[in-house]
């Protein structure tokens, strides 16, 4: 914005307008609600609880949640601002706590668990009070690197404590007026690296992200000491001696085949204790048959000092409390399993309730509860699955295990989701349920569990549905069918009780008009013109359980029963490219595509232009091959291609057809329906393409009496050269005005 007022300023100067002096005010500081003035202390956002009104005993929960909200506050510098607060209890082999404050125009939310380690952190703030032009209008973030990278540092020495500490790896600069920087590293415990990593994101507000890749699982045990008995020359011979390579052809940089010896065989490790050298494939495959609990590996963090927390300032606020007071009323796990097992057709007679989590909707008001239930198979009791494979699994020592996951209304008790997990796989096909029952069953465990939708819902008829054992039914409005709302249910063939069950249903959901859409063939077409058919090889399954596939016995034998070959075919390249047909328009409907694009060149030496031209590339804004070519004159297509990558487009594998076309909805062709793509461009061309969608072109084209003079006095108080305007453009002329642009 200050550099907008300059050039306004400087429009006045060139002019004789008459400019109010609005710099003054401008420059005004006018202190933040709760910010000092004039050194005076800080007032805070909300009043702080009275003593008095504190509740005067809490439940565990109450008092656990209570503690890390203190500690996620003055980690996370949480001011005590925010009206509300949502909470969710997340049970398991290393519980966690997930917390989300919100206000009228931010949020800030954070997974934690209870030991006070922060997993996954977020901040979101509302720019509607920040600059509202949706113009073309790039610009470099306006945080430096060196800076971002000090900010990100000071989060990772907050955010790991203890054993652990942040390594930075990389960095991603994300372009634009409210640009960031993603930061990538590993987390390293006792000084070594580990296989945590985290994604750390800042802008010029402070952190807006942070995760841990073990934000959902972890590891179990003590973290061992740092020192190894085996020292580095053992690890050493034990790693050399898993070595295998194989000698074969390898495309090159070149477009070439070069002849390489490629490593191959298993990943291996050396104990650092034993000494000795692990096949890691073999060891995973060992366990492949069984399931993993995740959970922390290590102490975690040191329970934070309640005056630590009373020096940074947090409490708990009025908001804060009603959260808290949410979890009043809600059902424990036994009452909510008192309730279940009165629905005789959850078959819950024979599993005992293993653990019971609660998660808090947006609207604080509304908390599901997770019941996670488990009992034992027994050869009376098989579900549906073989006595061969009961007998093979309880004579080898295997788990047999069934687990029985519901989700429920915590305060009415309301059932919400089943699903049931078994330890075996191969099903008895004598054990069948005919489609009439199976669909009774369905029909009657519906009327029970939601019968307001089920006066709605009808079978799905459409294609992928109802066609294994799952029964699903979806809302019908207007004789047709709308699966994303729907219900499902399986009843087990044995036992007859629910396997699973799955309600997603939008009330609120708005129908646009069922009339006047295009006719199916139409459709068709359209779909098949917007895919190209390309020749290629395609993996093909090949059923090994044939006599005439013979030679896989020894596959068959492990218990797989198909492998995989190639066979030349015609088939749609960037199929998932295309969702579908709009009904109405008749039109395809085209998937987003995402890539991140950075270039380097080997011919920028002696280029006065080379750290702009450098500068741009790191954001992604260049030309693919190596080269920049700066002394080249600018084509229209160059300067297409420069603009659109700027405005956050990648443009690498675009057509002409479609390079003109989002050009001219950025308005970056200024409405040339003739534009030549091949032929060069000026430099006030260049300029005038470059400001005419910005928010200086009304500006320039209203001061532009004689001939381009409100682009050039513009461009000029933008920093770009506006010297030879009708002389021809070259690559590196275009690159630093687009510089200037974006470094304003």
């Amino acid at each position: 914005m200050k550099r907008l007022l300059s050039v306004l300023l400087a429009l006045a100067m060139v002019w004789g307008l008459t400019v109010p002096a609005l710099a003054a005010a401008s420059e005004t500081a006018v202190p933040a609600e709760g910010q000092a003035v004039d050194g005076a202390a800080p007032t805070p956002g909300v009043d702080p609880v009275p003593e008095e009104e504190a509740p005067s005993e809490q439940t565990e929960l109450e008092a656990e949640l209570t503690d890390l909200i203190l500690r996620v506050k003055t980690t996370l510098e949480v001011d005590n601002g925010y009206s509300d607060l949502t909470s969710d209890y997340y049970d398991g082999v290393m519980p966690q706590w997930s917390l989300t404050w919100t206000d009228d125009d931010r949020q800030m939310s954070a997974q934690v668990r209870q030991d006070g380690t922060i997993l996954n952190a977020d901040y979101w703030q509302n720019s509607d009070d920040r600059d509202s032009f949706y113009g073309f209008d790039p610009v470099f973030p306006p945080l430096s690197e060196d800076e971002a990278r000090e900010m990100a540092q000071e989060w990772l020495d907050k955010l790991f404590v203890g054993e652990e500490s942040g390594r930075i790896d990389d960095v991603y600069t994300g372009m634009g007026r409210d640009g960031y920087y993603r930061f990538t590293g590993g987390v390293e415990k006792n000084g070594l690296p580990s296989p945590v990593t985290f994604n750390l994101i800042v802008n010029s507000d402070g952190l807006s992200s942070f995760y841990r890749s073990d934000c959902y699982g972890g590891y179990v045990g003590q973290l061992p000491a740092a020192e190894p008995a085996a020292d580095e020359a053992a690890g050493a011979k034990g790693l050399a001696s898993a070595v295998k390579m194989e000698l074969y052809y390898v495309s090159d940089e070149e477009g070439g085949a070069a002849l390489r010896y490629v490593p191959v065989g298993p990943y291996a490790v050396v104990d650092a204790q034993s000494g000795e050298t692990v096949d890691m494939d073999a060891l995973y495959a060992s366990v492949g048959g069984g399931s993993m609990a995740n959970g922390l590996y290590g102490k975690g963090a040191e329970p934070m000092a309640e005056e630590a927390m009373s020096d940074a300032g947090a409490y708990i606020t009025e908001a804060e409390q009603q959260s808290i007071g949410q979890y009043g009323d809600v059902l424990d796990g036994s009452a909510l399993d008192k309730e279940l097992r009165k629905l005789t057709a959850l078959g819950l007679d024979v599993f005992q309730l293993q653990r019971c989590s609660y998660a808090m909707d947006p609207d604080g008001k509304t908390i599901t509860a997770s019941l996670r239930y488990v009992t034992t198979m027994t050869a009376e009791q098989l579900y549906g699955f073989t006595a061969e494979g009961f007998r093979q699994t309880e004579e080898a020592g295997g788990d047999l295990t069934v687990y029985k996951s519901l989700t429920v209304n915590a305060k009415t008790g309301r059932l919400l989701s089943v699903s049931t997990a078994y330890p075996l796989y191969e099903r008895d096909e004598a054990v069948v349920m005919t489609d009439t029952n199976r669909t009774r069953a369905a029909e009657n465990f519906l009327s029970l569990a939601a019968p307001e939708l089920a006066e709605q819902a009808d079978i799905c008829t459409l294609s992928d549905y109802n066609e294994d054992d799952m029964v699903t039914f979806a809302q019908v409005h207007e004789g047709y069918f709308f699966p994303e709302n729907s219900a499902s249910v399986t009843v087990n063939p044995s036992s007859g009780t629910v396997d699973s069950y799955y309600l997603d249903w939008d009330e609120d959901v708005r129908f646009g008009p069922a009339d006047q859409v295009v006719k199916q063939a139409a459709a068709e077409k359209a779909y098949a013109d917007a895919l190209d058919v390309t020749l290629g090889y395609v993996a093909w399954p090949l059923d090994i359980t044939l006599e005439e596939n013979a030679a896989y016995a020894d596959l068959l034998a492990q218990g797989y029963t198909y492998v995989e070959e190639l066979r030349l075919a015609w088939y749609y390249e960037g199929k998932d490219a295309v969702s579908g047909v709009d009904a109405v328009t008749g039109k395809a409907i085209l998937a987003e595509e995402e890539d991140e694009q950075s270039y380097t060149y080997d011919d920028l030496d002696g280029v006065d232009q080379a750290e702009q031209i450098q500068a741009l590339a790191e954001a992604g804004i260049g030309f693919a091959g190596g080269q920049f070519q700066p002394e080249a004159e600018l084509t229209g297509r160059d300067g297409l291609r420069l603009l659109l990558q700027a405005a956050g487009q990648t443009v690498d594998q675009w057509d002409d057809d479609t390079l003109t076309d989002m050009a001219a909805r950025q308005g970056l062709m200024l409405g040339d329906e003739d534009f030549d793509l091949d032929g060069t461009l000026t430099r006030m061309a260049f300029i005038k393409m470059l400001l005419t969608p910005s928010r200086y072109g009304d500006a320039a084209e209203l001061l532009s009496v004689t001939a381009d003079r409100g682009y050039s006095v513009i461009a000029l108080a933008l920093g770009m050269d506006v010297s030879e305007p009708d002389g021809t453009a070259t690559r590196a002329d275009a690159a630093a005005m687009l510089y200037a642009f974006m470094a304003r």
